[in-house]
């Protein structure tokens, strides 16, 4: 019997775009992230289970193990609301296993803001409101290395980021298309069965944008089949306009097959006061 999916993919984000004006401005949301559509038979629908232990990020090789994951993710806080999505498949072999990579990640986001701003016709000051919409796409290659308890992913590849508001931002500091390289760098450490951290570092050309995002984890009862994990989390995202700093919690529940997690917290951008934020994502191996 062989596996039936239909796979429905979009490629890359892990950044955020920042409209600036003259008193306020606001940061748009795209991390990396992935859509999957995946259908399998009964028999094949789950991993196999020989390969043990109580994570993915350990080594295997076990060929029946999954080739690919794909995610789609949320973000939202103060005014922004974004969506991503994304996949990473292993062309050789599986994911537990080192080896080579390809990545896709894609996303988008809306956002509002508004304040005043000096017109240049009536040379007045006016009180200005704006809707942006941004998008991003990645496009990477790279490798996966293992030792121990440690996994180590390391990507490069192209980036592209979008930014447009209605009406036409004059000061906006981030507008339009910008493009270029991109570098992306995940490490997984198993401390124990029961705990584990992770660290997934970005740089991008363009707008000079990055982000670095740390998660401590204690496993519920560790089973390598079903288990619930929780933290905290720290992250900072920035490029040629702002930074966003936030600190917060999340849970995460992990199968053979699925992984979901949400997350929330308190944020805070450059020149402006702490805000709510809330996360969810759902990760598919297949």
């Amino acid at each position: 019997s062989g596996v039936a999916f239909a796979l429905c993919v979009g490629a890359s984000m892990v950044h955020y775009a920042i409209v600036h004006n003259l008193r306020c401005f606001c940061a748009a949301a795209l991390y990396g992230g992935a859509v999957v559509c995946c259908l399998a038979n009964a028999s094949a629908a789950e991993p196999s289970e020989s390969a043990g232990g109580g994570s993915w990020h350990e080594k295997t090789a076990v060929d029946a193990e999954p080739a690919g994951e794909s995610w789609i993710g949320l973000d939202g806080y103060r005014r922004v609301a974004a969506l991503y999505s994304g996949v990473t498949w292993s062309p050789i072999g599986n994911l537990r296993q080192d080896g080579f990579r390809v990545r896709a990640v894609t996303g988008g986001s809306l956002y509002h803001y508004s304040g005043l701003q000096f017109d240049q016709t009536s040379q007045t000051p006016v009180y200005n409101s704006y809707l942006g919409t941004g998008q991003f796409l990645d496009l990477l290659a790279g490798w996966q290395m293992s030792q121990g308890g440690t996994t180590i992913k390391a990507f490069g590849g192209y980036g592209r980021i979008s930014n447009v508001t209605a009406p036409l931002d004059p000061e906006a500091r981030i507008a339009g298309m910008a493009r270029g390289g991109k570098g992306v760098l995940e490490i997984w450490q198993n401390w124990s069965p029961a705990a584990w951290t992770s660290l997934d570092l970005s740089a991008a050309r363009a707008n000079t944008t990055y982000s670095a995002v740390l998660r401590t984890g204690w496993r519920i009862e560790p089973d390598p089949t079903s288990s619930w994990s929780l933290g905290p989390e720290l992250s900072q995202i920035g490029n040629t306009s702002s930074t966003l700093r936030r600190l917060g919690l999340f849970v995460r529940h992990e199968t053979l097959a699925n992984e979901f997690t949400v997350s929330g917290g308190v944020s805070r951008a450059s020149n402006d006061s702490p805000m709510g934020y809330l996360t969810g994502q759902y990760l598919r191996r297949f």
